[in-house]
């Protein structure tokens, strides 16, 4: 049987030797009556409830909502393409090679990704596309869709959401995805961004061919310049002395000289007989004197023409040493322009090897049906990560409430 006492303010409830309760001891209310057995309490609900409902039940609610009533239905179009060249066609030996293209590839990837997302695909998409329509429909929800009359900076972080892509490292394969309100702007803006991929490559091609090529192009006309300025001395200087080579000259004077000498040996020869002959004062010997002193200027003519005179450009001795500058600087000229030529077909030729081209193996389709928003995973995230967040939040406060007792 239990029995009550008091023990000064608090009151003990015993059952035989068991404590039951112990209550605190409430004085009486004014004005008489009984004092209550337990404190009363508000009637409001805690702050930590308060706080849960407010900061993850409500908007857990409202995205429930949103994503199950108001969002609108997205479609996503994806492509897939790669950046090649002629050269990476080819077989290659070696892993420092393989690196090398692999790492190339990559390259002109990421410079295609980047192009994307940058406000120049913006400028060329709105020569032949109203792009921003598309994400401006009146049918799609306010959240999702964009003010037509907003800025490129913004248009450009709102694109970003909308456009994305993707470099697989290794084999250089770019995964675009266009995420519009309709399925056909989807494959229609995808077509438009590889479109505008293709005639940036083809530019960047053009570009490096040029810039690989000029160099040698500019060498070509260097040494042609040089090889014309060459022959045109070298004409100038045979239609100076005459003929067209020195040493056909020099033959030719050679031959007649030796043919002079030959003839006035035979004079001398006749002419010695007949002084034997004692036939000095002979008409025939006036004749064979005159025709010696003839032969001898002829033969002091042609020794001068060969190698005498005061300069050397009046001899054929002269002129077979300029016409040898001459022809050596014809045929410097002529190598080198043989050699530029030959350098710009190879650099030509190396440029076309390299020349960058874009392959598409997986073209967009219109999408059949809508892929976003997620409208039952998307709450559930929220809500996940709202908890997540107000734990975190009371676990601070509680530790800050902590510190202060």
């Amino acid at each position: 049987m239990s029995k009550l006492r008091n023990t000064g303010a608090l009151r003990v409830r015993e059952s035989g030797s068991k404590l039951i309760e112990v209550e605190p001891e409430l004085p009486a209310p004014a004005g008489g009556g009984h004092p209550s057995p337990r404190t009363q309490t508000s009637g409001k609900l805690p702050f930590s409830v308060v706080s849960f409902i407010g900061f993850v039940i409500v908007p857990f609610l409202a995205s429930i909502v949103y994503f199950a009533f108001i969002a609108s239905d997205q479609y996503i179009a994806e492509a897939r393409f790669a950046v090649r060249s002629l050269a990476e066609d080819q077989a290659k030996d070696g892993v420092d090679t393989n690196i090398l293209s692999m790492s190339t590839m990559s390259q002109d990837g990421y410079v295609v990704t980047s192009f994307i997302h940058s406000t120049e695909i913006l400028k060329r998409l709105g020569k032949s596309i109203d792009y921003r329509q598309m994400f401006s429909l009146d049918s799609a929800d306010f959240l999702s869709r964009i003010d037509k009359s907003e800025s490129t900076e913004e248009f450009l972080k709102y694109w970003e959401k909308q456009v994305s892509t993707y470099v697989d490292g290794p084999s250089g394969i770019i995964t675009l995805k266009t995420r519009t309100f309709s399925p056909e702007d989807s494959r229609q803006l995808a077509s438009m961004i590889i479109r505008e991929s293709e005639s940036l490559i083809n530019e960047l091609s053009v570009r490096a061919q040029r810039d690989m090529t000029a160099r040698f192009a500019d060498e070509v006309q260097r040494s042609t310049e040089n090889y014309r300025q060459a022959l045109a001395a070298l004409n100038e200087f045979q239609n100076t002395i005459g003929f067209l080579t020195p040493e056909a000259r020099a033959t030719e004077t050679g031959s007649l000289l030796v043919g002079l000498l030959a003839r006035k040996l035979d004079l001398d020869t006749r002419l010695f007989v007949l002084k034997e002959s004692k036939a000095e004062s002979s008409p025939a010997r006036q004749q064979l004197v005159l025709a010696s002193k003839n032969l001898e200027d002829q033969i002091v003519k042609l020794r001068k023409e060969l190698a005498g005179g005061t300069r050397n450009d009046e001899n054929i001795a002269g002129a077979i040493k300029t016409f040898a500058h001459l022809e050596t600087d014809r045929r410097v000229a002529e190598s080198l322009y043989e050699a530029s030529q030959k350098n710009l077909e190879m650099a030509q030729a190396e440029a076309t090897r390299k020349a960058l081209y874009v392959v598409v193996f997986v073209p967009p389709t219109v999408p059949e049906e809508s892929l976003y928003p997620h409208r039952w995973s998307s709450p559930l995230l929220i809500l996940l990560a709202l908890s997540v967040a107000w734990v975190t939040l009371a676990l601070i406060w509680a530790s800050v409430e902590d510190h202060r007792l």
